[in-house]
């Protein structure tokens, strides 16, 4: 008959103690709550007046904010990385189906689709994202910085630098999260202007 080890008093007092600590511990835990850039503008859609496609992305970040958790500035250069506010998806992806929303609305282009999503082979044009800043100070603003380069054919045909400030409507993760939609929603007026014409 196979005898079980024994163990001092003391150390299963102390192995108790510590289970029931991490227990403690995850039961204190709130959940994770999770956001979307939010939904997008409730202006009407614009007619389909042109049937060119256009494929946005693929979308850049830097690798600071390229995570799944919500990320804010505080105190000067430190970083508030969040494990219990979290973005539903890869932020980078999020970035690309809002921004080919926001176009398909605002164009008259008869198939914007985002990448890697595409569905589109060989697409007239493609719109190509780098963002360098998309930084939330705390709950008083966002910046959202970025290079976009628009190519047709193969040849860049359009582009700039884009640059603008958000402030939240409130101190929360919910209008944290808004205020990132809305720069999304200004960079995609950005690109609509500076859409070639249809020949």
């Amino acid at each position: 008959m196979t005898q079980r080890p024994t163990f001092p008093a003391p150390a299963r007092a102390f192995a108790a103690g510590l289970l029931c600590a991490l227990l403690a511990a995850c039961a204190g835990s709130p959940p994770a709550r999770h956001y979307t850039l939010g939904p997008l503008p409730a202006a009407a859609a614009a007619a389909v007046t042109d049937d060119r496609s256009l494929v946005v992305g693929p979308v850049t970040l830097p690798a600071a904010i390229d995570r799944l958790q919500m990320v804010r500035i505080t105190d000067g250069p430190r970083a508030d990385i969040s494990d219990s506010h979290r973005w539903a998806g890869r932020l980078k992806t999020e970035i690309a189906l809002r921004l080919a929303g926001d176009i398909a609305r605002e164009s008259g282009l008869g198939r914007v689709v985002a990448w890697p999503q595409a569905s589109i082979v060989d697409p007239d044009m493609t719109v190509r994202i780098d963002v360098q800043r998309f930084d939330a100070e705390g709950f008083q603003r966002v910046t959202l910085e970025a290079v976009w380069t628009l190519r047709r054919a193969g040849q860049d045909v359009g582009g700039a630098r884009f640059m603008a400030s958000e402030a939240p409507a409130a101190a929360s993760y919910d209008a944290l999260a808004a205020a990132h939609g809305r720069l999304v929603d200004a960079l995609a007026r950005d690109i609509v202007r500076a859409l070639p014409p249809a020949r």
